[in-house]
């Protein structure tokens, strides 16, 4: 055995311990994919490729695919880390599947089904066989056809082998666009491509999920899995056929390198949608395809109300706790609080022993998020729990404030409340603007509250009263055992409130504020930690529906109780007297708006000026809103914001003292649209008179989203037909009932079915955005509307004076389509023409939506019969 060195045989032995250690450092994650190995999956590829998998401390393995594999069984049972899913893993999740949707290859889906012929309506399906993979766009679609077909479909589960289309064995067989087509090109066999989006189907195709189990344990390791795919997918776009060799050369492909390089050119349309960042998920698209589930049949509407997809998509902020923390959870699941049982809204014991309160509805979401259980304090007062907490016989305070005392024995995390401190004086007290003014009276504080704290120590010679309530302390300023009470905005309204108190009212604010947040005793860093990790969880969506439980509510209620007590009391003295309370009252009521503008804030509220007929207020909420500074909207004109059609009826509505309430849409700073509820509320001043109004509003721009998403076509961004259906006889009624005439017109493009044989989908995809971009710039007024019908049919409705402005402006039309010089063989003029079937329908001459349908779709068919690329009008006298 030849002599080795001692120093070469220890280099070796480290290198390999060095190595085996470097592979210890990797996380080992499966990924399971949906079909064969191609560039559909091209982002894992090259993030495995280029080593960001690797840099973000993951090892990954894709696995391959077999027929029959259930991605949500695969997750769940542990089989596998990630999967790819196609959208109906939507109703996978509403039916309870424990699982979290981390990001989405394709911003909408290719999924389309491959047909022997023409499938130009969805009559054409009758009967026919339909091999997929329960996509739930094919499943949409396959429930709309049964709903006009002869024969109900029959649905064939999926081989994987797209023999049986080839050989007739189905009628319609699921494929994907950067898929199949390309195999049957490079064949020369025949075949039409059945598009769901056509028909108003779409979704987003490709989702990545994983289990609840495995998101809950290791957010880190999803996340960084997350960015590193991303990252593999901007790779995999600009370096196409370097990632088509990697494909080849490392894993068992069944198709060709020129099929995957024509998958990759077609699946960047894709992957890449404007400028959406890639993998971007958005709720209220996916609660649009979940529309679509309940419309099948797939879930029941009961389930769908409940849904909320922000919960579904995996959010690494809402939780990221680390392996110290998880243990510390496991091993002290029980949290003893410190609380007060006597301070509402924010914390109190009920009279059944029930802990509630905004801070008891925040435990509650943490006990959620974080699986710890919080004891609170059922019987003593805030000053011994305060003295206990000191010597350490609790875990932690529920909702203090961070004093200078406290912070020395507990670590306090960010506040998740924020008020006022304020003082409450009698009525017949003016305001008081400073807190020295109080030097030498004496005031009522709650002993051991922060009020008390800051008071004593940075006001000493004002005289303290501690009490042991709020209520205590109001009724002190009632009975005139103190000058004022001064304590917690939220908590002063609610006492208010509750017990009917009467004869005093807010005169002055502190420049300190209650910043409330929760206390954690310095030994426990690791339980801090996690109660920090649980309030930025939080969602502002929760955060608003417990302050409006408590707050919001409460104070409206206290001030409508008050006005009806002025009201009832005034009517028993003369007119006079009612006149100065009701002055009172508003002068009141304007010293007191930095308080009502809490609400405001709520409401995105303004307040206009009639005379003027510009903002006198904005709130910060509108501001963020709209994208404008408080600066730029003050003097403007508020009849920017409505519609012109509707200005001189809202104006004259709110003059009248009436109360307005309509959706409409606005336009932020950088133009992009927004949706509100909006609600006009007339003021009067003294005199009766309508001279201001308020504005406020709810943000419905998700609601909008959704509903803009089911009415519109994907592709050309017009109305869908879905959408026509609901419009078309509404505008028939409406043309009648105002006695002004109606023009219909029924458009399709020429040979359009040879441009998507001649020069492919992509090509035909370009040809309908670009006819849909003539037709809205010819029908642009208010009045018009456009329609998709579906493939290459248009529908539009029009307002013109005479049947011959409309032929004339028609003409136009067809003449600018020829004039895009789009190259169709097939056409006898050599470009892309249109036909169009019109008429210029007077009241009378209205009848049902079938016959007004029909008529335009003779005229239509007799424009193609007389040669095409032409406008055929249909006289008034003919409607049936």
């Amino acid at each position: 055995m030849p002599f080795r060195p001692l120093w070469i045989s220890a280099l070796l032995v480290g290198l390999v311990f060095s190595a085996k250690a470097f592979s210890q450092t990797l996380t080992p994650i499966t990924v399971q994919v949906n079909w064969n190995h191609q560039f559909q999956f091209a982002g894992f590829y090259a993030a495995i490729k280029q080593g960001y998998y690797q840099n973000a401390g993951l090892d990954v393995t894709v696995k391959s695919w077999k027929p029959g594999t259930n991605m949500v069984n695969e997750v769940v049972n542990g089989r596998a880390d990630f999967a790819t899913a196609y959208s109906s893993v939507i109703v996978d999740y509403a039916k309870g599947a424990p699982i979290k949707l981390v990001m989405s290859s394709f911003q909408f889906s290719p999924m389309v089904l491959l047909a022997h012929k023409p499938v130009e309506d969805l009559k054409d399906m009758s009967g026919m066989d339909v091999m997929h993979f329960s996509n739930l766009q094919i499943q949409s679609l396959i429930n709309k056809a049964n709903t006009v077909t002869q024969k109900p479909l029959k649905s064939i589960p999926p081989s994987g082998d797209l023999n049986d289309f080839i050989n007739h064995r189905v009628d319609l067989y699921g494929a994907y666009m950067t898929n199949e087509p390309f195999r049957l090109q490079q064949e020369g066999i025949p075949y039409y491509a059945v598009d769901p989006k056509t028909f108003g189907v779409q979704s987003y195709g490709d989702l990545i999920i994983t289990s609840e189990r495995f998101a809950n344990r290791h957010p880190e390791v999803v996340q960084r899995f997350k960015e590193a795919t991303i990252r593999g997918w901007r790779y995999a776009l600009q370096h196409q056929p370097e990632v088509v060799d990697y494909i080849l050369a490392h894993y068992p492909v069944v198709k060709s390198r020129e099929a995957l390089l024509n998958e990759a050119k077609v699946t960047v349309h894709y992957v890449k949608s404007g400028l959406t960042p890639i993998g971007t998920i958005e709720p209220a698209k996916l609660l649009a395809t979940a529309a679509e589930a309940k419309e099948v049949g797939l879930i029941s509407a009961s389930v769908f109300n409940q849904l909320d997809m922000k919960d579904f998509i995996f959010n690494a902020a809402s939780y990221v706790f680390t392996p110290e923390e998880l243990a510390y959870i496991e091993q002290n699941p029980v949290v003893y609080l410190a609380n007060d049982i006597d301070w509402e809204p924010f914390e109190f014991i009920d009279s059944k022993g029930r802990y509630r309160g905004i801070a008891a509805e925040y435990f509650q979401l943490l006990s959620q998020k974080t699986g710890l259980r919080f004891q609170v304090d059922q019987t003593r007062p805030w000053a011994e729990v305060l003295k206990l907490a000191q010597e350490g016989e609790y875990d932690a305070f529920s909702c203090a404030v961070a004093t200078p005392e406290r912070s020395e024995y507990m670590q306090f995390t960010e506040p998740y409340l924020s008020f006022p401190m304020v003082l409450v004086g009698q009525k017949e007290l003016s305001v008081i603007p400073d807190y020295e003014q109080l030097n030498g009276h004496t005031v009522a504080v709650v002993k051991g509250y922060w009020s008390h704290e800051t008071l004593a120590k940075n006001y000493p010679q004002i005289k303290l009263l501690p009490v042991n309530s709020v209520k205590e302390g109001l009724e002190a300023v009632i009975d005139g055992r103190a000058m004022v009470y001064s304590g917690n905005l939220g908590a002063i309204n609610y006492a208010i409130n509750k017990y009917g108190l009467t004869g005093i009212h807010v005169i002055g604010q502190s420049e300190h504020r209650f910043e409330l947040a929760i206390g954690v005793r310095k030994d426990k860093p690791a339980l801090f930690s996690i109660l920090q990790k649980g309030l930025a969880s939080i969602s502002d969506e929760e955060r608003r529906e417990i302050f409006n439980h408590w707050i919001q509510l409460e104070m409206v209620n206290r001030l409508d109780k008050r006005q009806l007590f002025e009201v009832a009391l005034v009517i028993l003295v003369v007119v006079l007297t009612m006149l100065f309370l009701v002055m009172f009252y508003r002068y009141q009521k304007n010293k007191q708006q930095v308080y009502i503008n809490q609400i405001h804030e709520l409401t995105y509220a303004t307040l206009i000026d009639l005379e003027s007929l510009t903002f006198d207020w904005v709130s910060e909420s509108y501001c963020r809103l709209t994208g404008y500074n408080e600066r730029e909207l003050l003097g403007r004109s508020y009849l920017d914001d409505l519609p012109k059609s509707k200005q001189d009826y809202i104006q004259n509505w709110v003059l009248a003292g009436r109360t307005w309430r309509g959706e409409m849409e606005g336009r932020t700073a950088d133009d992009k649209p927004y949706w509100v509820e909006l609600t006009l509320t007339p003021v009067r001043n003294l005199w009766g008179r309508v001279d201001q109004v308020w504005a406020t509003r709810v943000d419905i721009s998700d609601r909008k989203r959704i509903e803009q998403i089911s009415i519109t076509d994907d592709l050309t961004d017009l109305y869908n037909r879905r959408y026509f259906n609901q419009v078309f006889g509404r505008e028939l009624k409406r043309s009648q009932r105002d006695a002004v005439p109606l023009s219909v017109a029924m458009l399709d493009i020429d040979f359009f079915k040879k441009i998507n044989d001649h020069y492919g989908h992509q090509k035909g995809d370009e040809v309908l955005k670009q006819v849909a971009d003539l037709l809205k710039k010819h029908f642009a007024r208010e009045t018009d509307v456009i329609f998709r019908m579906g493939g290459e049919e248009f529908f539009v409705l029009a307002n013109f004076k005479s049947q011959a402005a409309l032929q004339e402006h028609l003409q136009d039309l067809c003449r600018d389509v020829e004039e895009l010089k789009v190259r169709n063989e097939s056409s006898q003029h050599g470009y892309l023409t249109i036909s169009v079937g019109a008429a210029f329908l007077q009241p009378q001459d209205l009848s049902g939506t079938d016959q007004v349908y029909h008529l335009v779709d003779e005229a239509l068919y007799a424009a193609k019969q007389q040669g095409r690329n032409q406008v055929v009008m249909v006289k008034p006298d003919a409607v049936a």
